[in-house]
């Protein structure tokens, strides 16, 4: 296993030890996909970079498609893609607890994810920023956002890679939508799929390795790229799929498939949560009456019931032994994962994230206890997978991020909190709350 501390480092280094020298032309504002004939465009923020912005990759999962694994979207009409899809339904951020680095007040970084009023549940869909000009097949990145499985999407502020492809010319970032909450893990009774999300994911991964050539991308060079729940998804794929993983490496950012099942799994057996969801909507008792009668209500009523009934962080991945796995542990131990390399890292002091301000009363203690609660959630799932890797014979980086900029965090808050690095990755730090220092070294 080698040991680095720069994450920035460490993705460059990705960055250039994937291309390729094989001659390409990719000018065409005009891509043929399997989603149809795509037309992009180029703004002056960043003249050399060519975007295709809010790509369907599935049918919509809508009607009777909803609480359906995603289904392959095939087109051969045209489709202006200048505008980034809306994020996937979900609950609006200030409803959500104990995410007080993000909260709409108090100055909080709500850059980090969607805006409340571009939701959608009509929301598989894709981003692609890639060079307008290169002479050889590029590597990709493919980033899953994070959000503990219950919100985020592509469409926040501080996910727009396209300064950080202008500057390198050397890659081509691929930024995915998919289903959170209880639309992308709805762990209902009757239902043959619960893990809707994860197939979302990986179903997106297909239409990339099928596409990204005509976008000047390797399809041999998909480097997958997750943070927080985003990261641990991605690691789910990567024990779900060892044979077949798509992507050729990974970076795994404060999230992997170690995480305690108390943070990124349902233990609902019983299917309780859902339906409660349909009680309230007067649908009866049996599986089947559930189901059809929540496909004929509308998501915005179904996100308000799991408001009113405190079900907002209660659908998440569970156990099904084909995506999601009881013991990662045993896996590990019979080399039941893919042989891709990885970058696994995580932050200082993640869990300042979601304490309340200073003002709040958070004392020294609470520090403390936060470090506490960063080490064994965060630091110890880092440590252990990337042994667990290397025991196994698999390339393993790690790196842990320290960086403490003001125009990064909130007010009244201090140190490398989760998700701190991901402005600097994308280019995005000195965008929204003041200048970059001369000590913030975007990629």
């Amino acid at each position: 296993m080698h040991l680095h501390h720069s994450l920035t480092t460490l993705i460059a280094s990705a960055v250039l030890a994937t291309c390729s020298l094989i001659s390409h032309s990719n000018s065409n504002l005009e891509v043929e996909t399997s989603s149809g004939i795509l037309h992009g465009f180029v703004n002056s923020s960043a003249p050399g970079v060519r975007q295709f912005l809010g790509i369907p990759f599935a049918l919509p999962p809508t009607g009777n498609r909803r609480w359906q694994p995603p289904s392959q979207l095939k087109s051969g009409t045209h489709f202006n893609a200048s505008n980034i899809g809306p994020a996937c339904a979900q609950q609006p951020l200030s409803t959500t607890p104990m995410l007080y680095a993000y909260a709409p007040y108090g100055g909080g970084r709500t850059e980090f994810f969607p805006l409340e009023h571009d939701f959608s549940e009509d929301c598989l869909t894709l981003n692609i920023w890639t060079p307008r000009a290169s002479n050889k097949p590029l590597p990709v990145f493919v980033w899953f956002f994070g959000g503990r499985f219950i919100q985020g999407g592509t469409s926040s502020l501080y996910f727009n890679p396209q300064s950080w492809v202008d500057r390198t010319q050397e890659h081509i970032v691929v930024t995915v939508n998919f289903r959170s909450n209880i639309f992308g893990f709805p762990n209902a009774d009757g239902l043959d799929d619960q893990n809707l999300g994860l197939l979302d994911q990986r179903l997106s991964l297909e239409w990339v390795r099928d596409n990204i050539a005509n976008f000047g991308g390797d399809p041999s060079k998909i480097m997958g790229w997750g943070q927080s729940g985003g990261a641990i998804a991605l690691d789910y794929l990567n024990f779900a799929y060892p044979e077949d993983p798509i992507i050729s490496g990974m970076i795994l950012e404060s999230g992997n498939a170690l995480f305690s099942p108390a943070t990124a799994q349902s233990f609902d057996t019983a299917h309780a949560n859902f339906s409660a969801v349909a009680i309230a909507f007067g649908c009866g008792t049996t599986a089947l009456s559930q189901i059809n009668c929540l496909k004929n209500v509308t998501w915005q009523d179904i996100q308000s019931a799991i408001v009113k009934l405190n079900l907002t962080t209660s659908f998440l991945p569970i156990v099904d032994e084909r995506l999601v796995f009881s013991s990662y542990l045993k896996r590990y131990g019979v080399s039941a994962y893919s042989s891709v390399p990885a970058i696994i890292g995580s932050n200082k002091h993640e869990t300042n994230a979601l304490l309340p301000p200073v003002s709040g009363g958070r004392s020294n203690e609470t520090y403390t206890e936060a470090d506490t609660v960063t080490n064994t959630t965060f630091l110890c799932t880092a440590a252990m997978a990337a042994q667990l890797r290397e025991k196994g014979g698999r390339t393993t980086y790690r790196y842990r991020y320290d960086g403490n900029f003001p125009n990064i965090s909130p007010p009244n808050y201090r140190g490398a909190y989760h998700a701190a690095e991901l402005p600097l990755i994308f280019g995005t730090a000195g965008d929204y709350h003041g200048a970059s220092t001369s000590y913030e070294i975007v990629c």
